[in-house]
């Protein structure tokens, strides 16, 4: 089969050409008069050559010769035929047969689509071959509904006078009686009373002829043409009960938690009754008949795409979709103990009824499209359905099947015609929406399992949809989506009682706050709009700076990587008031290095540090694309390290590394596209040179000698005290002490950094400018010979010896280090992308790492000493570029 569709899609791209292959595959199609008389079975290559004409068909619309259309035509009319299992290869089996109908239908609608005419001559008699299918009821092979399954994916175009048979026919054959709604079970006082009561999370009144009232009528549908044309004649008399209840002309909202102790009677003493009869009443309906409802509600949603129904069999539909809808809710709600089944049976009962679920939500959605869009009536049946709905949503929510996947694609579902209510009408609905929609999105965020690196389908469904909602009323009208926003943002800073909660309650309330966040930063990233950062930010930043987020916690790293995300969209002045927080954050931690207090930090303090604030450094370096913004965040992120460099350098044990080293990537990405051949200003410069000068004090730069010991990393803490001078040398030898990201951070910053050298050059023999990146009192401070010793030694083994340490005796302690720090830079240039620096597409002398490392040569009256160390340099260098040449993976 492989080779014939290679050969059929070769055949589509020029018909023309190999007319007579299309001739070929079209004889090894079935005869017709073998098709209708169904007097012999059908081979498998047969089928495959069917399959092969109908993709040629998909994909060469114009085709002169007639026989592939007349080879499909034929096919399709003797799909009755294909009913008994005698017309099928004896191999094939219910999945092969599923599949065959799935391709060839799939192909037969993509033709229909391309080929107008085509399409005329498939709706003259499809609509015949699907009753047909509907009608063979006492198929006991089962392959009408295969066919009707695979239909339901892939449905070719009808006849609008075959389309009422088709409803009717489906009505008739495949809708069962909806379980009777407990509501119908409770007391007349009671459902007067409930009825009368509203949500506190939102109320919205409308006027409205009470003889169009929405309401929860328990109307059955079944098998008879009588009852169904019932149900239009029950439309006006039905009762105001229900999710949507009327009351003087009023909507009422109810959230779904609210119906469910009305529903279930949970008030009155009465609710286990009529529980039990509600899941008996569900029990009662059969998987077979609920696969048959799913059919039905999918083929209906088709015929609705493709022709216009009468409206009266349209309001049919509408009721049978609604009364679905309603029922929903009552069957989510139903605990997983309170079924008389359990184990399999029950999961594949409960999988089938969501996935009928999902169609009528589907089917009810599509029957409106067909609404006055400025009638009264269309806007009742809108809040009616949004209503509905909603109220399913949230049980979907609460349901002890939201894990399922089947439960996530109808809540999807639902969302998404939530989304298509909120567009109708030119947006009128929005305000009423939103103001349903947020209990909803909280409801969402409350629970447990969207907490961590993936919140679940249900968090995601509801972040697109809010996104949709907004970019569509964002030009329309601003003020509920403010609102909505706003009311997001601030719940945040709700202050919570925890004494008097329970345990369980003090994890909700966290939950719920950090979800939020991060449902708040996906929206802004998704929007991408200046306003709304600027909406959002400001409550985040006071957070963090005054409220419950200024203490270490999982709030505070939640805000934090909010806020960096939000940063990372470009906008200036969130961007400005973001990295200042964080830059203020992250000194903040040094501190507290060595200090009596660093030992009962909390552990998120630790994380903040270590994870969260590089984190967000790396992912505004990432974001930024403005070469404004850019360039500040590399003078910003250069200065951090600078200060943060000089803060740590006169701490006991590694503090230096651990704390520069967590901001390289950042600094890496920063300056990915920065060409360090160009004319750098001093400031910026000098930078460069206090990271690369921190970079070899504090070993960070990946080992530069050769035959060094096999590469490994060392877990970084700030209680790992170690001699300095093993570290200066073991940073030049190996094996690496630190996380493997710093030493390839390092290795990409090398290949945008300039020449360490200025025009005047002044500071190369300057000792107090370097001495100024020490501390007063360093242990490696100019003062300090064994210091100077070490460093010198450090600097001798990273030059391959080529200059004796004796050599080196009138050099400093501090311009040793920023000569090791030249020869590390110079040399990792060499040793990664064959020295070609960063810069544009073209390769130049320019680019070339040469081109930096002999710049260092042309200062005049330089002390021999140091001559002699630039000069070695040169030459490590050169090595270093030789040995990529013969190697290029070291």
């Amino acid at each position: 089969m492989e080779a014939l569709i290679e050969l059929c899609d070769l055949i589509a791209q020029n018909p023309e050409q190999f007319a007579e292959k299309v001739a070929w595959i079209c004889s090894r199609c079935p005869p017709p008069e073998s098709l209708l008389s169904g007097s012999s079975r059908i081979s498998r290559s047969q089928l495959n050559a069917v399959l092969a004409v109908a993709r040629f068909l998909s994909r060469s619309p114009n085709v002169a010769d007639h026989r592939p259309k007349s080879v499909i035509l034929e096919f399709l009319l003797s799909v009755p035929a294909s009913f008994n299992k005698n017309f099928w290869p004896q191999s094939y089996g219910a999945n092969s047969i599923s599949s065959f109908f799935v391709d060839f239908l799939g192909y037969v609608a993509k033709a229909t689509d391309l080929s107008p005419d085509f399409g005329t001559e498939v709706a003259g008699f499809m609509g015949e071959v699907v009753i047909s299918a509907i009608s063979d009821g006492g198929d006991s092979t089962g392959i009408s509904r295969v066919f009707l399954m695979a239909l339901s994916q892939n449905f070719p175009p009808i006849l609008p006078s075959d389309a009422v048979k088709l409803v009717n026919c489906l009505l008739d054959q495949y809708v069962f009686a909806v379980p009777v709604s407990p509501r119908e079970l409770v007391p007349a006082a009671v459902s007067e009373s409930s009825s009368s009561q509203s949500s506190p999370l939102s109320v919205n009144h409308y006027h409205s002829n009470e003889a169009s009232s929405p309401g929860n009528e328990a109307i059955h549908v079944s098998g008879s043409s009588s009852n169904a044309s019932r149900i239009a004649d029950e439309v006006t008399s039905a009762s105001s009960r229900g999710s949507v209840a009327m009351n003087g002309g009023s909507v009422v909202w109810r959230s779904g938690v609210d119906q469910l102790n009305v529903n279930f009677g949970y008030n009155d003493g009465g609710g286990e009754a009529m529980l039990k009869q509600q899941v008996a009443s569900f029990e009662e309906e059969s998987v077979e008949s609920l696969e048959k409802q799913e059919i039905a509600f999918k083929l209906i949603g088709h015929i609705l795409d493709k022709v216009h129904i009468e409206p009266r069999l349209l309001e049919q539909v509408r009721i049978i979709a609604r009364q679905q809808l309603r029922s929903m809710s009552l069957f989510l709600k139903i605990r997983k103990r309170d079924w008389t089944e359990q184990g399999p049976l029950l999961k594949a009962r409960i999988n089938t009824k969501l996935s009928v679920y999902q169609a009528a939500a589907r089917l009810k959605i599509k029957s409106l499209t067909s609404l006055d869009s400025d009638g009264k009536s269309s806007k009742r049946l809108l809040l009616e359905t949004l209503a509905l709905l909603i109220d399913a949503a949230d049980a979907c929510l609460l349901s002890v099947w939201r894990k399922l996947r089947i439960c996530e694609e109808l809540f999807s579902s639902l969302l998404s015609g939530i989304a298509q209510i909120g567009v109708t009408r030119g947006g009128q609905l929005l305000r009423v929406l939103l103001i349903r929609l947020k209990p909803l999105v909280l409801t969402t965020c409350l629970q447990a399992d969207t907490w961590g690196s993936c919140q679940g389908a249900m968090f995601e469904s509801v972040m697109k949809t809010s996104c949709e909602i907004i970019e569509f009323g964002w030009s329309k009208e601003r003020a509920p989506l403010d609102t909505f926003i706003m009311g997001l943002a601030t719940s945040i800073r709700e202050q919570n009682d925890y004494e008097e909660q329970d345990g369980k309650e003090k994890q909700v309330v966290p939950i719920v706050q950090l979800n939020v966040i991060r449902l708040l930063a996906d929206l802004n990233v998704s929007i991408n709009k200046s306003e709304v950062v600027d909406m959002i930010l400001p409550l985040f930043i006071e957070s963090l700076e005054q409220g419950d987020a200024s203490t270490p916690g999982l709030l505070r790293l939640r805000l934090l990587d909010a806020v960096s995300r939000m940063a990372s969209l470009g906008f200036e002045k969130s961007y400005r008031e973001t990295v200042i927080l964080m830059t203020r954050s992250y000194l903040s931690k040094l501190s507290s290095i060595g200090s009596a207090e660093s030992k009962t930090l909390a552990p998120e303090a630790t994380t903040e540090r270590v994870e969260t604030l590089p984190a967000g450094f790396l992912l505004i370096a990432s974001g930024l694309t403005s070469t404004k913004l850019r360039s500040d965040y590399r003078h910003r992120l250069l200065s951090l390290c600078s200060e943060v460099g000089l803060a740590a350098e006169s701490k006991t044990g590694r503090s230096g590394a651990d704390f520069l080293g967590p901001l390289l990537p950042a600094v890496a990405e920063i300056c990915s596209d920065f060409d360090p051949t160009i004319d750098v200003e001093p400031s910026l410069l000098k930078l460069f040179r206090n990271l690369w000068f921190y970079v070899a004090l504090f070993g960070l730069a990946p080992p530069i000698q050769k035959n060094q010991l096999p590469t490994k990393s060392v877990s970084t803490t700030l209680n790992s005290v170690g001699s300095m001078s093993a570290v200066a040398l073991q940073a030049v030898g190996g094996p690496y002490m630190w996380n493997l990201q710093w030493s390839t951070a390092v290795q990409r910053i090398a290949q945008g950094t300039p020449p360490l050298v200025v025009s005047s050059v002044k500071w190369l023999e300057d000792e107090l400018e370097l001495n100024a990146l020490h501390n007063p009192g360093s242990r490696r401070g100019s003062g300090n010979e064994k210091a100077a010793v070490t460093q010198r030694n450090a600097l001798s083994a990273a030059l391959g010896g080529r200059v004796e340490v004796s050599a080196m005796s009138t050099i400093s302690g501090v311009k040793a280090t920023y000569l090791l720090a030249v020869a590390f830079l110079e040399i990792i240039r060499f040793s990664s992308n064959g020295g070609i620096l960063n810069g544009g597409t073209s390769l130049s002398a320019s680019r070339s790492s040469f081109s930096c490392v002999f710049e260092y040569l042309k200062t005049p009256s330089l002390l021999p000493a140091v001559f002699q160390c630039l000069t070695a340099i040169v030459h490590r260098a050169f090595e270093t570029a030789v040995s990529w040449l013969e190697d290029p993976d070291i």
